[in-house]
């Protein structure tokens, strides 16, 4: 994307996973056949109703609608690695998400409840840190 009259290009978030002896991609926004597919819908089902979790939608930052929002929210890179990992290995599997951005602070709290709800430890590495999900808890403490 071109920031317009400034001549500066951002950067699309991307995340990867190493599954089945293979690395797997996943840009935000993308991913649209996997995301439409039966299971990603039963388990995105799941998860978005689990209590304690709301979309923050003041993360994206675009002049558009609350529906909107929200779409954008929930396609971010990070999301759909996790959810591919969930599908794709076994329970109790710890999910390793490596991400070329800072994740948002929305993602962040959806992951930690993603943990808690699956019983999953899931390391995410973003540009700053490690981020060690456990149990709906994060190894920096809602620090970042």
């Amino acid at each position: 994307m071109q920031v317009q009259g400034w001549g500066m290009k951002k950067e699309a978030g991307c995340s990867w996973l190493h599954v089945k002896s293979k690395i797997h991609t996943f840009v935000a926004g993308g991913s649209n056949e996997f995301r439409n597919s039966p299971e990603y819908k039963k388990v995105w089902k799941r998860l978005m109703e689990e209590p304690g979790y709301v979309p923050d939608n003041d993360v994206v930052l675009h002049d558009v609608s609350e529906e909107t929002r929200a779409m954008w929210v929930c396609g971010h890179c990070e999301r759909i690695a996790t959810m591919f990992a969930l599908i794709n290995t076994g329970s109790g599997t710890p999910i390793r998400i490596t991400k070329n951005l800072c994740v948002c602070s929305d993602c962040h709290s959806w992951v930690k409840i993603v943990s808690k709800v699956t019983g999953r430890v899931i390391v995410l590495r973003d540009t700053n840190r490690f981020h060690h999900f456990k149990d709906g808890m994060c190894s920096c403490k809602d620090y970042w």
